[in-house]
């Protein structure tokens, strides 16, 4: 009995000086990705694609097609589709794009009148303020000439490299595919024997947790936008396509994202057609997101990012404050990481659970679906 206590505390003691060692690695490669943080927007985002496209590129080749043949199938696939949609959706989109441009003074001018009236109903409260001040505060006129080249500069450094961005992530993302197989090779041969059970049951969650999230986010982004244009455009709300688009984009982000897309549509509502309208909005953007909480979202994605809504606030609020929308995007992909790794290291390490039972049961875990959605948390 003194020899187990002895070898509990032992591998609590060498677990604790792991999770302190995890840290101090965690802290440098984090010191190291900000100084070279220009790097990760396309990585990131050729990542994506990666974790998207794989899956069929990998069923390709077990059919017999080339790997190199497969990456060019599908590419050709995906953008001839992309280019389907936007051809179709292209007339819609460019009527409502210029009647919205212009109606925007007289949206401008209502939203600006709204605002003053909140403004006067908050006069003499600890909430009062005054809508000129507010927009002089943020629109500061004394600028000189050469604060003004420099504004354009760094407007033109940033376009410069949103195009850069959106240039070499497909680049990326193809030579990544067609390497992918060799890349696990040479990954399998780093590990040491003993180590590969383990690792690769790590690999294996992880690779699903992650994969699984871009792509269940991007089929259900798709379904929203959809189902949120058809509704905007049952009630007749202008630029009903636009606003289901911006829904769609915003799903992708999770709990926050459907509230943001709602935005846009609420505003419109109130500024171009009558107060009951704005009701019949919110009722639809509701209705859309317990159709993609209830429905959607369990069928798309449930095997795969399993974290409780809090955990989930909390990676999204420092993602996005550390890496703005790409830390967004890869805020919970990256939670769930975490929590399989710390899960693994308290399981094995901690509890003392052999390899191939940690790697039954957590195949176990991952394979039973979560109702509500991909924010639930599987105790």
């Amino acid at each position: 009995m003194a020899g187990q206590g002895t070898d509990g505390i032992r591998r609590a003691g060498s677990v604790a000086w792991a999770f302190v060692g995890l840290a101090v690695a965690i802290a440098i490669v984090g010191w190291v990705a900000w100084k070279v943080a220009v790097i990760f927007p396309p990585l990131i985002l050729a990542a994506a694609i990666v974790f998207i496209l794989n899956p069929f590129i990998s069923r390709l080749q077990r059919r017999g097609i080339p790997r190199l043949a497969g990456v060019a199938l599908t590419y050709f696939g995906f953008l001839a589709v992309a280019v389907l949609i936007g051809l179709v959706m292209y007339p819609a989109v460019h009527d409502q794009g210029e009647n919205l441009a212009d109606r925007w003074p007289q949206i401008r001018t209502k939203m600006e009148s709204w605002v003053d009236d909140r403004a006067e109903s908050f006069k003499g409260t600890p909430l009062e303020f005054d809508r000129q001040r507010v927009t002089e505060s943020f629109s500061n006129t004394d600028v000189s000439v050469r604060d003004q080249i420099d504004q354009v500069a760094k407007v033109g450094v940033k376009v410069f490299h949103v195009l850069l961005v959106m240039i070499l992530t497909p680049i990326f993302a193809f030579y990544l595919l067609v390497d992918l197989p060799h890349l696990k090779q040479v990954a399998d041969g780093l590990i040491p024997g003993p180590a590969r059970p383990e690792v690769l049951a790590l690999a294996r969650r992880m690779n699903a947790a992650v994969g699984g999230f871009f792509r269940g986010q991007l089929v259900v982004a798709l379904i929203v936008g959809t189902l949120a244009s058809i509704g905007l455009l049952i009630i007749g709300l202008p630029f009903w396509l636009l606003i289901g688009m911006v829904a769609g984009f915003f799903n992708v982000i999770p709990l926050v994202g459907p509230y943001i897309g709602g935005v846009p549509a609420l505003v419109i509502a109130l500024t171009t057609k009558e107060p009951i309208t704005a009701v019949w909005v919110i009722l639809i953007m509701v209705t859309v997101q317990q159709i993609d909480n209830h429905f959607i979202s369990p069928l798309v994605m449930q095997r795969v990012v399993k974290l409780h809504p809090v955990l989930v606030m909390l990676a999204l609020l420092l993602g996005g404050t550390l890496g703005g929308f790409f830390g967004l995007l890869v805020a919970v992909p990256t939670a769930a990481i975490l929590k399989i790794l710390m899960g693994h290291l308290w399981r094995v390490h901690v509890l003392g659970h052999p390899i191939e039972q940690y790697a039954d049961e957590s195949e176990a875990e991952d394979s039973t679906p979560t109702p509500g959605g991909i924010v639930r948390e599987v105790v």
